[in-house]
């Protein structure tokens, strides 16, 4: 694999992890049905409808994690400098994420009740995760090789 496929993959990690705290924030703005679209829970959409500190904390917290996640992907690409505990970081955002994108069909046959909850966004959130995990995974991967 050539140093620019390599960079792509952490590239594309990042842009995902942009896009995704992006996505919260444009959510919020949207207000409790966009929220409520993009599955939050229940307490979440409830203080968007009321305008408590509920929703707007958790969401901009949870950009700003992404956007790290993004900060990450893109020193592993070369762009930024070398980020503290890089290698650890691309590691634990690859795991996460493709464990989001795996762990909702275990509960399914694990407990017919989530079964009830699988529709369409469910399926396409969680091929999304794991499609962002083997970006950062494979992201990973160059910077393991990149010398530092």
């Amino acid at each position: 694999m050539t140093t620019v496929k390599k960079e792509l993959w952490a590239t594309l990690a990042g842009i995902s992890a942009f896009l995704g705290g992006l996505l919260h924030v444009i959510a919020l703005m949207g207000g409790a049905d966009w929220i409520y679209f993009f599955h939050a829970p229940p307490s979440v959409v409830e203080s968007a409808r009321l305008g408590t500190w509920l929703a707007p904390v958790s969401t901009l917290f949870i950009a700003a994690l992404m956007w790290l996640c993004s900060l990450y992907a893109f020193s592993a690409a070369g762009y930024l400098r070398r980020l503290p505990l890089l290698r650890t970081g691309l590691l634990v955002v690859a795991f996460i994420c493709i464990v989001r994108g795996l762990i909702f069909f275990p509960l399914i046959m694990l407990n017919s009740a989530w079964l009830k909850r699988l529709d369409t966004f469910e399926i396409i959130a969680s091929v999304i995760w794991l499609a962002i995990g083997i970006f950062f995974a494979l992201g990973l991967r160059a910077a393991w090789k990149r010398a530092y």
